[in-house]
């Protein structure tokens, strides 16, 4: 597997990142304080969901393409998410990322939870037509691999 341009040091195996997401997912569906946010999210789709989160890390990791958003989605995660569930998601993201991988390359995973977090967190503090002109500003800046040039 490619490394990240990034940084020489850090090195991701398409299997670390298949790891990481399923833990990720094991670690979401038991999670009580998120399960209902969750459920009316993802429903019983964790597979493709699974699958689109593998394929944004490696967007974003590699540099080889720009991530694929579904802006229908995102707006869905906007309106079933508030700060203390995007919160709750890094850390569950940042204690999978620790399981999996090694420390510096969990640390990647961590900052790109992070921005995201933020980023999603501009969003679900918003109502009316600032939150969808924010969200609409989100969608585009995750398209154009935004957090790509972050890390």
């Amino acid at each position: 597997m490619p490394c990240p341009p990034f940084a020489p040091s850090i090195y991701f195996e398409d299997a670390d990142i298949e790891e990481l997401v399923r833990e990720f997912s094991e670690r979401l569906r038991r999670d009580q304080a998120l399960r209902q946010a969750l459920e009316r999210l993802v429903g019983n789709r964790w597979e493709q969901a699974e699958q689109v989160a593998t394929e944004f890390l490696h967007a974003t990791l590699f540099l080889q393409r720009r991530p694929q958003i579904d802006a229908e989605w995102l707006a869905r995660a906007a309106q079933e998410l508030n700060l203390p569930a995007l919160n709750r998601l890094g850390e569950i993201l940042l204690d999978c990322a620790l399981v999996a991988l090694p420390l510096h390359s969990a640390a990647v995973i961590a900052e790109i939870g992070d921005a995201l977090a933020r980023l999603l967190g501009d969003v679900v503090t918003l109502e009316g037509p600032a939150r969808g002109a924010v969200l609409a500003a989100l969608y585009d800046r995750l398209r154009s691999g935004a957090l790509m040039s972050r890390l």
